[in-house]
């Protein structure tokens, strides 16, 4: 491990946490079967890595027949995962698994009775991780990450609600290691809800088509409050194809790498798809970070200080924004290995760029120290001339040339008992209705306007005797647009989405 260690030294970023090992394991030349007087059959194998703080495993074959599950747990089974099943069945025949804690995991297969399916499974990898994997030993309040950072749940993190659930933990692997990088969903002009994710073209450098089938993408990995007691609810989703990215690692272009998931996201998640702005002309006076130090709980960061441009690695294009991290109530956030990767926010919700890297830390001396993230401002088209080296061609697929665009999320729920003030669904598709509890039969007035600010609707509206209305806006094409409710007594201010 002295080789490693030294090479970590060398190259901090990305945070490497574990090497991957060749292994050879699958039913038919490993392990044992069992029988059960049912007619059930069983087939364990258990692989062994003295030394390794945790593992995971890497199978290039993985078919599991309907009706059979596949369960891998460790040495005194404190931890399973699973049950695999055929819903975790991919074209590609292309598996990984989430980290297992210790040096040892047993892989375990129950065949129903009267099954004559084929099982085709053949472990071939596995992942000796040797550091950044505290969080496995669920004591949250220590974990890999700084002691001055700030969980995205604390006050720090309330405007940010939205923005945080597009952002995800990556567990990437390249160049025969894994490594913790963090990205983020990012809306496109056309709404379609398609899976990107962005992150630093230093994390996915030289990773293969094969390889990126086997990343990990964690959505809500964090505590549930500021104070870290556990962890809220983690889901992931794996495989994805690379897209677009600016070239050779960190020393040319804004250092971006734009990955499609290979799965569409369920509802279910209640992701946010992160809005963008690719404007340098009005740098933002403030806004966040959100990152994985370390492959640990979500945190944020908070800057107040204008955003600068600046070069980055010797390349004298002005392709980063420079940015100084500021204390606030819970702590003073910085960056740490595992953040790269992560999106920068405006004042006003947007990336502006992804963390490249920087001299921040927790200690005294490097606080007050910068960081720099690649502009997506020259992510978008200043990295190359073809689809495969700037993100115009995906996020903006139908050319509108817009500069700004918000996020939105992927379910449309209706609540069944509407708040005081409500407007749903949204997205909606012809109809949309607006409850206003609180004014019923009021008159209010409705102005409607598209991204640039164009007046679209004008109007006024009665409120019914239970404070409702109803607007056909079966009119407008489809996109996103601000809507504007004034009466008497308030206002609600809305993005509003048609499909």
């Amino acid at each position: 491990m002295t080789i490693v260690n030294q090479e970590d030294v060398i190259n901090p970023s990305p945070y490497r946490f574990g090497i991957v090992l060749p292994v050879d394991v699958s039913p038919d030349r490993s392990g044992n079967w069992t029988t059960l007087p049912d007619g059930v059959r069983i087939w364990r194998a258990t692989v062994s890595t003295p030394g390794a703080l945790a593992m995971s495993a890497y199978f290039d074959r993985f078919y599991i027949p309907d009706g059979g599950k596949l369960f891998i747990y460790n040495s005194d089974k404190t931890q399973v995962i699973g049950a695999f099943s055929s819903l975790n069945n991919s074209k590609s025949g292309l598996f990984a698994t989430e980290l297992i804690s210790g040096d040892e995991m047993t892989l375990e297969y129950v065949k129903p009775a009267g099954s004559n399916e084929v099982l085709q499974l053949h472990m071939n990898e596995i992942t000796y991780a040797y550091r950044g994997v505290d969080f496995l030993d669920h004591d949250y309040k220590r974990g890999v990450t700084g002691s001055c950072e700030v969980n995205v749940n604390c006050p720090e993190g309330d405007d940010w609600q939205d923005q945080k659930r597009g952002v995800v933990r990556i567990h990437l692997k390249r160049d025969g290691a894994t490594f913790w990088c963090t990205g983020s969903l990012v809306n496109n002009t056309s709404n379609s809800e398609i899976p990107y994710i962005l992150t630093a073209n230093h994390c996915g450098y030289n990773a293969t088509d094969q390889e990126l089938q086997q990343w990990i993408f964690y959505f809500n990995y964090e505590s549930p409050e500021c104070v870290t007691t556990g962890i809220k609810n983690p889901i992931s989703l794996i495989g994805a194809t690379l897209k677009a990215h600016s070239g050779d690692q960190l020393t040319i272009g804004s250092d971006f790498y734009l990955v499609r998931m290979n799965e569409n996201i369920p509802d279910s998640f209640h992701v946010f798809y992160n809005g963008w702005s690719r404007s340098e002309d009005y740098p933002s006076p403030s806004g966040v970070g959100i990152h994985h130090p370390g492959g640990g709980l979500k945190k944020i960061s908070t800057y107040t200080k204008t955003l600068e441009s600046s070069s980055w690695m010797g390349n004298p294009g002005l392709t980063h924004w420079e940015v100084f991290w500021t204390q606030t109530i819970s702590g003073y956030g910085v960056t740490e290995g595992g953040s790269s990767g992560s999106p920068l926010f405006d004042n006003q919700g947007h990336i502006v760029g992804g963390l490249s890297g920087g001299e921040s830390a927790c200690d005294s001396v490097h606080r007050t120290k910068p960081d720099y993230y690649g502009k997506f401002a020259w992510a978008w088209s200043s990295d190359g001339i073809d689809s495969t080296t700037r993100l115009k061609d995906w996020l903006d697929p139908t050319s509108t040339n817009v500069y700004v665009l918000d996020g939105h999320y992927t379910d449309s729920i209706i609540p069944i008992n509407p708040p005081l003030q409500a407007i749903y669904p949204n997205p909606f598709k012809d109809f949309l209705t607006i409850s206003m509890k609180d004014v019923s039969n009021d008159l209010v007035h409705v102005t409607l306007y598209d991204l640039p600010g164009k007046l679209l609707l004008n109007e006024q509206y009665q409120m019914n005797a239970s404070g409702d209305f109803q607007m056909n806006l079966d009119f407008l094409p489809k996109g996103m647009y601000i809507l504007r409710i004034e009466s008497q007594t308030m206002t609600i201010c809305s993005k509003i989405i048609r499909q």
